[in-house]
């Protein structure tokens, strides 16, 4: 059970007491349902959250809880929808458990300079593997130093549509070079 009671079922009531609290008119307040439906689920996607959909159902049930405590309409329904989604989002952290791993599947150990040695030869095939923007994207995002790396990081985010999706291509690039480099090294070592 979370901080907010035990889980409520959303019927077609309170769900059109939510409706009707974001407008009074109909194809207005559905719109904005589903603009709100479609951010909220985005934001806990971003949050890594494993059901998004489930944790916006919770946001809206303890909306409707609320409404009739809720003197004035918010001037913005979207925000504070947010400020709700936050605290469940917090609430899901605190009950979800960590999952412990024995070991770190993907890199391996490094114990003499001969291994480090393929792990760098590794490295290089497997760049040479990516596609050209990619392997242009992962060299200009590791170029330079201090002031001079910031600078390239912040050109490099401007073409490819904002700092967030540079840093989501980056990590997609590396998990597989890392998994290229894995598999590499596990095939020179047999």
């Amino acid at each position: 059970m979370s901080v907010y009671g035990p889980k409520r079922v959303l019927t077609a009531e309170s769900f059109g007491k939510f409706i009707r609290w974001l407008s009074p008119d109909d194809e207005l307040a559905v719109r904005e349902y589903q603009s709100i439906r479609r951010k909220l689920v985005r934001y806990f996607v971003h949050k890594g959250c494993p059901d998004p959909d489930e944790l916006f159902d919770q946001t809206v049930d303890i909306i409707v809880g609320k409404i009739d405590a809720i003197v004035e309409r918010p001037a913005s329904p979207l925000a504070y929808c947010y400020g709700v989604a936050k605290n469940v989002w917090r609430q899901n952290m605190r009950e979800r458990k960590p999952v412990i791993l024995d070991e770190d599947p993907v890199s391996p150990e490094a114990s003499d300079s001969g291994v480090y040695e393929r792990e760098l030869q590794c490295l290089d095939h497997c760049v040479e593997q990516l596609s050209a923007s990619d392997r242009d994207v992962i060299t200009r995002y590791h170029h330079g130093q201090g002031r001079e790396k910031i600078d390239h990081r912040r050109l490099l985010a401007d073409g490819l549509g904002g700092m967030n999706a540079l840093r989501i291509r980056v990590c997609r690039i590396r998990k597989d070079l890392r998994t290229c480099v894995t598999g590499c090294v596990k095939r020179w070592a047999i």
